[in-house]
């Protein structure tokens, strides 16, 4: 049977609402590659840019434990199927690049349709084709493993600015709203 598309969680018995448009996702993925808030301050803003309405405080294991399933796009279980490579792209740094890649495996700017539901986007882009985006991740992998060839140190030289992660923080203006719910709440 095909999943339908969540457009709620049940959390502490109460069905929440939950922004599922592939926007809400993709600052959340970027939002929680950030180092300069801690892993707390992350469930937090994760769980209030998610959901709509107020979750209690009892039931924010439960939220956050439905979010990330959400997010992995309704995955029960995580396996580790062979080597670990390593981050191979970010959701800040590569966004041009998955935007681009998603819109040539929909065929339309994912940006330019009121509506895409976030296990849509993430569906279009693990079946991205050639793009700078698959050139990307490919070029890592390599390097990770030690396995670029003299065409692949030339390749990675001339794209190094694009090639390399580096990840700056700064936060949302969504973001530092959840964090300042969350600092109140504490307070």
């Amino acid at each position: 049977m095909i999943p339908k598309l969540p457009k709620s969680l049940v959390v502490g018995g109460i069905e929440y609402d939950i922004n599922s448009h592939f926007v809400t996702g993709f600052n959340i993925m970027q939002m929680l590659e950030r180092n300069d808030i801690s892993e707390s301050e992350k469930i937090v803003a994760m769980i209030g840019i998610l959901y709509n309405g107020n979750i209690p405080i009892q039931d924010s294991e439960e939220a956050a434990e439905k979010a990330v399933w959400f997010l992995d796009g309704g995955n029960t279980t995580r396996q580790s199927n062979g080597a670990d490579y390593g981050k191979l792209y970010s959701w800040e740094k590569d966004a041009q690049f998955i935007l681009s890649a998603v819109n040539l495996t929909l065929g339309i700017s994912c940006r330019s349709i009121e509506y895409l539901h976030w296990w849509d986007f993430t569906a279009a882009l693990m079946e991205c084709k050639e793009c700078t985006f698959s050139t990307l991740v490919h070029q890592r992998k390599l390097r990770e493993q030690g396995k670029q060839n003299k065409w692949d140190k030339e390749w990675w030289a001339e794209n190094k600015e694009i090639a390399e992660i580096k990840i700056e923080a700064s936060l949302t203006a969504e973001e530092q709203d959840a964090l300042d719910k969350f600092n109140k709440l504490l307070g």
